[in-house]
């Protein structure tokens, strides 16, 4: 196994330099930033030089500015030093689990049927981990997670999110929620086709569930282009409940707490699948506390498993 290459005169004060000449584009701003001399921050910029055997500053009299050399090595100068600050506050964590935080974005019925129910052994096992969990849409988990905002999010794929990491976490198939009595819930097969004469409560466009639906062949009109749309299950919940017309939801956010007596019945044409992923920023390993967490999310689903309408990942 052959032995990373780390100059042996190449130090973390010169690269903390480096970074800092970078940030100010001036050795004098940089040098009272880091509380030294300009002639010693000077000194060190050129040992680190030495030591790469490359220039990394054009330099002006009156501003640094960084070659195509000290572009490339800034940015992974930078990405060394996030993972070194992530790695000492591992080991804080790890030392008791007392003082962790973990901040989690992720879709509505996430929440409430797979991440509410983990909390409690969490919170008998381990007090100090304080949680955040933040709603939001399929978008604004990728931009939570993307931003730094979040530990990690939990959702649908979206664009937004670039190159981020993510893992299958669980899939599960779209059916119709209604009140017990209604007959296609009892029906020998369920079809979209049959829901076109029923009025229908719908998600808002902006929810991965709605462009599921937008995007699954032969929906009827009335599922596409409902007069009443919700921001969240718990709401749809309450309007089917109300008589105001059924829906179609996934089997996971069937399990929601909000649905109460009301019935669920996979659909079997289209057979529309929602895939869940937990999703990460790449090179950001989850801290203790978020690992923590992770690990009871998936435990969470495994016992969902036998549930109708949900699949194997």
């Amino acid at each position: 196994m052959s032995m990373p290459v780390f100059p042996n005169n190449l130090s973390l004060r010169q690269l903390r330099a480096f970074d800092e000449v970078a940030r100010q584009g001036a050795f004098a701003p940089a040098a009272r930033e880091l509380c030294i001399t300009q002639s010693a921050l000077s000194e060190s910029i050129r040992q680190l030089e030495e030591a790469l055997g490359m220039r990394l500053f054009d330099r002006t009299t009156r501003t640094v500015g960084l070659t195509s050399a000290g572009q490339a090595f800034l940015q992974d100068v930078r990405h060394a030093f996030d993972t070194l600050e992530q790695g000492v506050q591992h080991l804080s964590d790890l030392a008791a689990l007392r003082r962790g935080k973990v901040r989690i974005a992720a879709a509505p019925s996430v929440l409430a049927v797979l991440l509410m129910p983990a909390l409690p052994r969490l919170r008998a096992e381990h007090p100090g981990i304080e949680v955040d969990l933040i709603e939001d849409s399929a978008e604004g988990i990728a931009l939570r997670v993307h931003s730094g905002q979040v530990d990690f999010g939990v959702g649908a794929a979206h664009p937004a999110g670039g190159e981020l990491l993510t893992q299958p976490l669980v899939s599960d198939q779209m059916g119709l929620v209604a009140q017990a009595d209604e007959p296609l819930l009892q029906a020998a097969q369920l079809h979209a086709a049959d829901l076109a004469q029923l009025p229908f409560v719908g998600l808002t466009t902006d929810t991965a569930i709605s462009q599921l639906l937008a995007a699954a062949p032969g929906m009827p009109v009335n599922v596409l282009h409902t007069p009443l749309r919700v921001s969240n299950p718990a709401l749809l919940f309450d309007a089917v409940r109300q008589g105001l017309g059924v829906s179609l939801i996934p089997a996971l956010t069937a399990q929601h707490p909000a649905r109460g007596a009301l019935g669920f019945r996979v659909l079997d044409t289209p057979q529309v699948v929602r895939r869940t992923l937990l999703i990460q920023r790449p090179r950001r390993a989850l801290s203790p506390a978020a690992q923590l967490l992770c690990e009871a999310l998936v435990a969470q689903v495994h016992t969902l498993s036998h549930q109708a309408g949900m699949l194997p990942d």
